[in-house]
């Protein structure tokens, strides 16, 4: 049995906690939460925090744990529901992270970021028209939230419908004028309408943004390759491989050879 003054110390404990997770002093927030737990084992609040900090610090096995023992405390924790299905969405259980975000949506269907993140999670498992169905949801609860419709014009790339995402990463763009997330995205829709001029410049400012964007300079390459602009190709690619370095595409790695082949043929043909 927790006595008044422990509880009234846990609380204390989780106060502070909080104050850390702001100050980002995540080591000393998670001591703390450690000893209100000390204090009041049953604090299904402490818990839930607790793991909800560990899964942003990647400690995805904490995480999970924290989060089981505050749904083994209540059963009816959306946000405990919430954040274990995000941490199995990081370990690629779509199905579990399905699960956990349709329960947090049962017991509280009112937080647009569940139907954001269970629309993920089912993008991420081939199912696009449910993702969709979920996006939309979230887009009714709150509709200025730049990142569904960033995760709904994903989607709706992938099936092909083209024009409905560039409507959607343009008003994206009109919250977040200078993300370059959101210029690749819409590039790369135009890029798939053979578009290639809006292509070029929305992967532009995408590297204007982000200068070590690589797979924006993957993409410019391409797009400047259809616009028969092989100098240029060449000089993304290039840029494309420095950033990534070993992890550079094969396919790329490749063509990077038959362009410097082209390239100097046509030079030399100049002189």
């Amino acid at each position: 049995m927790t006595l008044r003054f422990e509880a009234d110390l846990a609380e204390y404990f989780i106060q502070r906690a909080t104050a850390y997770v702001n100050m980002g002093e995540y080591e000393q927030a998670i001591t703390d939460y450690g000893t209100a737990l000390e204090l009041c084992p049953d604090y299904a609040i402490a818990y839930m925090e607790r793991g909800r900090l560990h899964l942003e610090l990647d400690h995805l096995d904490a995480a999970l744990n924290d989060l089981n023992e505050a749904i083994k405390i209540d059963a009816h924790y959306d946000a405990a529901y919430f954040n274990r299905g995000r941490v199995y969405a990081h370990l690629n259980d779509h199905n579990r992270a399905v699960a956990d975000f349709s329960r947090a949506i049962d017991l509280n269907p009112l937080y647009s970021q569940y139907y954001q993140r269970r629309g993920i999670a089912y993008a991420n498992n081939g199912l696009p028209d449910l993702a969709l169905y979920d996006f939309d949801q979230a887009l009714t609860l709150d509709g200025h939230d730049i990142l569904t419709y960033y995760y709904r014009a994903r989607t709706l790339s992938m099936v092909g419908s083209y024009d409905k995402a560039i409507a959607d990463l343009t008003y994206a763009l009109s919250f977040a004028p200078y993300d370059p997330a959101i210029y690749f995205e819409r590039a790369t829709n135009y890029y798939y309408q053979c578009d290639y001029l809006r292509a070029l410049a929305d992967y532009r400012q995408a590297i204007l943004y982000e200068s070590n964007y690589g797979e924006a300079f993957a993409g410019l390459g391409a797009t400047c390759l259809n616009l028969g602009q092989m100098g240029e190709a060449l000089t993304a690619y290039r840029r494309y491989v420095d950033i990534v370095g070993g992890e550079a595409d094969s396919r790329i790695l490749r063509l990077i050879g038959k362009l410097e082949q082209t390239v100097s043929q046509t030079a030399r043909a100049r002189r």
